[in-house]
């Protein structure tokens, strides 16, 4: 199996001051952390959606209190929340208090996780998300190649009856790369509300030779599909790794 330790950073293209939101399923926060760790700049790491915990190892301080004292603080990365009363979370916030975050130049980089997908490895969005602020640089779509060959389901998907009609499929019939490909390529799915940002989706999960064929066919089919954007990064982001990148 072909390896590339490819840097993130890099292969999104970031740039200093740039706002990226992270949305889908399969390695949101993972994929999340990894662009913190390595940019090695000052990060602010933010959702405006709820999500667990911000975990210590991967944060230098977590700010509840957006318009708290904060300006100050030197700690390369911060997470912020909001306030929520679901136990173990942390809510979101808004994307007047992401642009304010943006406005203080306080950061290289802001990293924004722009919806929930209940721990699965694919969803489609609801109606109201994902919540992507309009001023966004990049949007990374992320799903796991993991899914590929499996059947559609509540085990893997959040919100499977979304997702049959977006990838044409009915729930129980086995997920192909052409499936996941129009998830990638579709208005209603991976592109939602991404505006005018850069699109650079990722499929996650790449760990062995036969899910490496599979999403190789999957990025070819959905790069045929959509000129929203020009590459798809294959990866295994729990080991912070770039496996391969597949381009027009």
């Amino acid at each position: 199996m072909k390896t590339e330790k490819g840097n993130l950073i890099q292969a999104l293209s970031a740039r200093e001051g740039d706002i990226i939101c992270f949305v889908g399923a399969g390695g949101k926060k993972t994929t999340l952390y990894a662009t913190s760790r390595q940019y090695g700049g000052r990060v602010a790491i933010t959702s405006t959606s709820h999500m667990f915990q911000y975990d210590n190892r991967f944060v230098d301080r977590v700010i509840e209190d957006y318009r708290g004292t904060w300006a100050d603080d030197q700690s390369r990365v911060i997470a912020f929340s909001g306030k929520t009363d679901t136990p173990n979370r942390v809510g979101g916030l808004t994307a007047d208090c992401v642009k304010g975050l943006w406005e203080s130049q306080k950061f290289g980089l802001i990293l924004v996780k722009a919806d929930g997908a209940r721990s699965r490895l694919v969803k489609a969005p609801a109606a109201y998300e994902p919540l992507i602020p309009a001023f966004t640089n990049i949007v990374v779509p992320i799903a796991s190649a993991q899914i590929l060959g499996q059947y559609l389901a509540t085990s893997i998907a959040h919100r499977p009856e979304l997702l049959s009609k977006i990838m044409g499929i009915d729930i129980g019939d086995r997920i192909l790369p052409v499936h996941l490909a129009q998830l990638l390529s579709s208005k209603m799915g991976s592109l939602k509300n991404a505006g005018n940002a850069r699109v650079c989706p990722i499929l996650n999960m790449v760990d062995n030779s036969d899910t490496l064929t599979l999403a190789i066919e999957t990025a070819r089919i959905a790069l045929t599909l959509t000129k929203r954007f020009d590459q798809i990064i294959l990866a295994e982001m729990r080991q912070s790794r770039i496996v391969e990148i597949i381009s027009r």
